[in-house]
């Protein structure tokens, strides 16, 4: 899987040219509508991508010189331009500035796929160190989407020895950490956007909250007006650096789609979309999918997530795969008291009911995501004596 930033003052065009990279294979990718000297302008344009793809109805001498520049300080980053009718001068231009190719607008579907499978080839031939990004949206309120996408990072991060980062981008209450955990965050994902030009690893470190030994969470900003101002360069920015950083980025995105949380999505290798088993999130799915499936995102990437199921409800699973036409992945039980008690701690259900049909569920979700890893569990002797001076936490009213 690579990584493409594409850039277009079109917003049609954007989509048609994602619809074709989905065509051709599952890759992230980012999208940025905007003339290319502005897109150049920006800093964290490209930044971690495999490839660029610039497109524009003419390219000015000033476009191919902040294009040449960026070549220059990004030679892993291949470049791609299309344009209306592109001239032999054009051409001489871009291939001094250190550009792969130049399509024609609008490109031949396959003349496209040919290109982009070569410009693409070092990055999927080529190991990479990256850490997975997934992301879970929420159908509709009340889904449970939070605590599942806190919990599941919790379990990739004790049971699979993964080093994971949890991130809240919901913009209502900004809630996640405190299901994990009862610290005072030390800063919120509002307060690293708004210090994003000085971000780096020793400065994310200090801003997130560190619940284990391999897990960190970074904070909801709480507050909409706070949360309105994270901007997708922002989280562009973030992505790059928490990448390297952690081995998976697990994001809770809850309901809302925007140019940030469309970011996040557009790098998610796994979309998680949380609901339950009645009309109301049937229908609230249904639009949901419809979003992904008219952003480009293919079929394998989006994760059914059924919450909080009872076998006594009437709305079968059958059902809700027949309207969604695709499968249900993961089917999480209505197990409430250890739920409750989680919550009411803010402590992971893991630790608080290790053998509960919720941690059991999570659990397995998990060994899906990584079957090659096996599950790590504490020894005996840790349980009877590591655990055993520890003062219990106290309960959340």
């Amino acid at each position: 899987m690579a990584k493409i930033a594409l850039v277009s003052a079109d917003e049609s065009h954007l989509q048609y040219l994602a619809g074709l990279i989905a065509q051709a294979t599952s890759h992230v990718v980012q999208r940025t509508c905007a003339a290319p000297a502005q897109a150049l302008g920006q800093p964290g344009l490209a930044q971690g991508a495999d490839l660029l793809i610039l497109e524009a109805a003419s390219f000015s001498t000033d476009d191919i010189q902040q294009l040449r520049r960026l070549t220059t300080d990004r030679p892993d980053t291949l470049c791609m331009l299309l344009t209306e009718n592109p001239s032999a001068d054009l051409l001489m231009r871009a291939m001094r500035a250190g550009v792969q190719c130049v399509l024609p607008w609008p490109p031949d579907a396959h003349e496209f796929r040919d290109e982009l499978q070569r410009c693409t080839s070092h990055a999927l031939s080529g190991p990479r160190n990256e850490g997975q990004v997934l992301s879970f949206l929420s159908c509709k309120g009340g889904s449970g989407t939070t605590f599942t996408a806190a919990n599941f990072a919790h379990v990739l991060s004790a049971r699979h020895g993964k080093h994971v980062l949890l991130v809240d981008l919901c913009q209502q209450y900004g809630d996640a950490a405190f299901l994990v955990t009862d610290q005072t965050p030390p800063a919120t994902l509002a307060n690293v956007c708004n210090q994003i030009d000085r971000l780096d690893a020793a400065l994310l470190d200090t801003c997130v909250t560190h619940v284990g030994p391999d897990f960190d969470v970074l904070s909801g900003a709480g507050d909409p007006i706070k949360a309105g101002e994270i901007k997708a360069m922002h989280l562009e920015r973030l992505l790059t650096l928490a990448a390297s950083m952690y081995d998976v980025v697990v994001f809770d995105l809850g309901q809302d789609i925007n140019p940030a949380s469309i970011l996040v999505l557009d790098h998610s290798s796994a979309i998680y979309a949380v609901l339950q088993l009645n009309l109301a999130y049937l229908r609230a799915g249904r639009r949901l999918m419809e979003i992904c499936n008219s952003l480009g995102y293919r079929a394998e990437r989006l994760k059914l997530v059924v919450n909080q199921y009872d076998k006594r409800v009437p709305f079968t699973q059958n059902t809700m795969e027949s309207a969604f036409g695709m499968p249900v992945a993961h089917v999480l039980p209505y197990d409430p008291t250890p739920v409750r008690d989680s919550v009411n701690q803010g402590r992971p259900v893991l630790e608080v009911a290790e053998n509960s049909q919720i941690s059991r569920a999570l659990t397995d979700m998990a060994r899906q995501l990584f079957p090659a890893t096996q599950p790590q569990r504490d020894g005996l002797l840790r349980k009877l004596f590591g655990h055993a001076n520890q003062v219990p936490a106290p309960v959340r009213a």
